[in-house]
């Protein structure tokens, strides 16, 4: 196919360079990795293979993934005939070539690629794959013309995807760039400092706004200070109740008002089973929360809670009460500690200091140095969690941030 379209100076480097049996596009969001490999190297490398063996496929953490940064996006810039939906089949076709669509943050997608041989791979976020898929995918790229285009974000040094892009030093056929945001001259200059301002003193910032494979050390929000804060006096316009549920480990709840400019934890309850040694039953932390709610939500305008979505028992029992609307949080880790640290920020969540048991366990919380992923450390957190549920789940930081495309260049 023709292709016609404007190129920053990076992509330019990468189309002469990429050449290799792997290559990758590393670094920072919005730096335009993920707009070249859109535009460019996959439709490019499908035309190219047209006619030869091997299978054409494309692997991301989900289907939907894919279906989201890569195919629509190629919609958008090429008109809707240029690739199909997923079918049931798991696989697209994008230039009448028939593409393989995968989700492979899970081992067992394996299965999918085990036996085959691969023409062409293009891989979408490949730190969110699993490593076996990885491992599977390398041994299938058997064909002369066989080469894969990666692109990524950087996650922690010791991530297995950073231990492979180091093995072209042992000599591995790989060719890979990095990108920091500035070298994307088509984002608006307000944007790039809303996300400087956003990821600002955390990990984040060395890897979205730098591109550098950075260790996840310290406190994970530590600008919290900023987000401490008396509410308005007056009536918030809406109210919602977030919990971490928990028996032995503590039971932390937080009521949540929006203010309009911000949404401000009002008052908190939290009870520890081991810290006093008496266990409390359902029944009894249902009329806790009764009781923290009190004059908030009836059966016509039920109160909003998000939690904990492994606490069925309790889950149904506030059902029950017929004042609640349940909903079990979107529990992402990265994403809901990434979109809270962004909420604090940006000045969308505020704390109460009447909420101690909160700023208690936010000054211990930090990130676990003795993994080799990216995790907080597992103690004193349920405050923390619960606070990560309300971001996450009511798309808190979303709603913050100034939109722009995804695969904007």
């Amino acid at each position: 196919m023709q292709l016609s379209f404007e190129l920053t100076p990076k992509q330019a480097e990468y189309i002469r360079n990429a050449t290799h049996r792997w290559n990758i596009a590393c670094g920072a969001v919005r730096s335009g990795k993920s707009y070249c490999q859109i535009s460019y190297c996959i439709p490019s490398r499908l035309t190219e293979r047209k006619g030869l063996r091997g299978l054409r496929v494309i692997l991301g953490a989900t289907r939907a993934n894919i279906e989201r940064n890569i195919l629509q996006p190629m919609r958008d810039i090429y008109g809707d005939g240029i690739a199909s939906s997923i079918n049931s089949q798991n696989f697209a076709k994008i230039l009448g070539e028939k593409v393989y669509c995968i989700g492979a943050d899970n081992v067992r997608q394996v299965a999918k690629i085990r036996g085959s041989e691969i023409a062409y791979c293009a891989i979408d976020e490949a730190t969110d794959l699993n490593d076996e898929v990885f491992e599977m995918l390398k041994s299938r790229l058997s064909l002369p013309w066989s080469c894969c285009d990666a692109t990524t974000n950087p996650g922690p040094p010791t991530h297995w995807f950073k231990k492979f892009i180091d093995s072209a030093e042992k000599g591995v056929d790989i060719y890979c760039q990095n990108y920091t945001i500035y070298d994307n001259p088509f984002l608006p200059p307000d944007y790039v400092h809303s996300l400087e301002t956003e990821y600002a003193g955390t990990v984040w910032y060395d890897r979205y706004i730098l591109g550098l494979w950075t260790l996840a050390e310290g406190l994970i929000y530590p600008n919290y200070v900023n987000a401490i804060e008396d509410p308005p006096i007056y009536n918030p316009a809406n109210r919602v109740l977030s919990i971490d549920y928990g028996t032995q480990n503590a039971f932390s709840a937080g009521l949540w008002g929006d203010y309009v400019t911000a949404w401000y934890r009002e008052k908190e309850y939290y009870y520890s089973g081991r810290d006093s040694g008496v266990q409390k039953t359902d029944e009894e932390y249902a009329a806790d929360i009764d009781r923290l709610t009190e004059g908030i939500g009836d059966e016509y305008h039920k109160l909003k809670v998000i939690i904990d979505p492994s606490a069925a028992s309790f889950i149904a029992l506030l059902r029950k009460r017929g004042k609640y609307n349940v909903i079990p949080a979107d529990n992402n880790v990265m994403d809901g500690l990434r979109e809270t640290n962004t909420a604090m920020q940006t000045g969308k969540i505020k704390i109460s200091p009447k909420c101690q048991n909160w700023i208690r366990e936010v000054q211990g919380y930090v990130w676990d140095k003795s993994l080799s992923e990216d995790r907080p450390v597992k103690v004193n957190d349920h405050a923390m969690d619960e606070t990560r549920y309300f971001v996450k789940t009511m798309k808190i930081s979303k709603a913050t941030t100034k939109y722009i495309s995804p695969y904007m260049r």
